[in-house]
């Protein structure tokens, strides 16, 4: 059973409180965003419901839900009948049961509706502001609904960030950051792998409410497969022939993925099974003008 409540009392009610996103999804391509960071995104036929742990994410104040609809190749570009998504920021005690979820924000999209009912089946009352409709096109449509939330956690480093121009310096310097990354890892220098984790991992530590940062190291999987013979360390280069810079965050955050299939260009490859691992990193510019991994 799902329930709601105000969203402005959670930490009051929670001493551990996890957030998640909780999504279902049929007939149609999506991706959901919570304060404009992608932390779902569906390309494939069939249905999609799931959830997903974002506490990270969670700021003090107004947080957004952002959902967009666009239909797939794989369906000649056209929504199945009857598509939707529907997706829910809920809350609950740490280690408590899924089924314990509270609801504070919910929005439910129907791209294949008539312009009056792209958004039927969106819960009045569960969010402070009503869901409204971004923007409408046979090729993708946009959702958002607010909510206030009194966050547990402390201002994240990110919010603190300068704000990332679209420039080739900016790109340039990001490049040769993830290059450090992929430098570090090929060396299989622990060490420096670790440091170029720490900033992450001391938020994700706070963020499931662990006091020591070696717990959001272990939810990171710090180093990826540094250690395991099994994987290979895919060649940089390669995968940087073509490149897609993403600022998001409402420009405190960015990424860099390769333009063919939009995946992380530090990848491992298991040649036994046939496998890749796509190693995805987000970056935040700090007060000093420098890269620092937070994703």
């Amino acid at each position: 059973m799902m329930f709601l409540v105000s969203s402005i009392s959670v930490a009051m009610e929670h001493k551990q409180p996890i957030f998640s996103l909780e999504f279902n999804i049929y007939g149609t391509g999506a991706e959901i965003l919570f304060n404009d960071i992608p932390i779902y995104s569906h390309k494939e036929k069939g249905q999609a419901l799931s959830q997903k742990p974002t506490p990270e994410s969670i700021i003090d104040g107004e947080n957004v839900l952002t959902v967009k609809s666009f239909p797939l190749e794989e369906d000649g570009n056209e929504y199945r009948q009857g598509a939707y998504i529907e997706a829910i920021i809920s809350v609950r005690e740490k280690n408590a049961p899924l089924n314990d979820s509270k609801t504070l924000l919910q929005l439910k999209l129907n791209p294949e509706n008539s312009d009056d009912k792209l958004l039927d089946g969106t819960l009045a009352g569960v969010g402070s502001k009503t869901a409204i409709l971004l923007s409408h096109s046979d090729k993708q449509t946009t959702a958002e609904r607010r909510t206030k939330i009194k966050s547990p956690f402390p201002r994240w480093a990110w919010q603190d960030g300068q704000i990332i121009e679209d420039t080739p310096e900016s790109f340039n310097t990001l490049l040769e950051k993830y290059k450090e990354v992929w430098d570090a890892l090929n060396a299989r220098d622990e060490n420096k792998v670790r440091e170029l984790y720490d900033s992450a991992a001391q938020e994700f530590a706070i963020a499931y409410h662990y006091q020591d940062k070696k717990h959001g190291h272990r939810i990171m999987s710090t180093g990826g497969m540094i250690n395991d013979d099994d994987w290979r360390l895919g060649n940089i280069e390669i995968f940087l022939n073509k490149r897609i810079y993403k600022i998001y965050a409402n420009g405190l955050m960015a990424s860099i993925f390769d333009t063919k299939d939009k995946k992380s260009p530090i990848l491992y490859l298991n040649n036994n099974v046939r496998l890749i691992s796509f190693q995805k990193f987000g970056f935040y510019k700090n007060k000093a003008g420098e890269w620092v991994m937070i994703r």
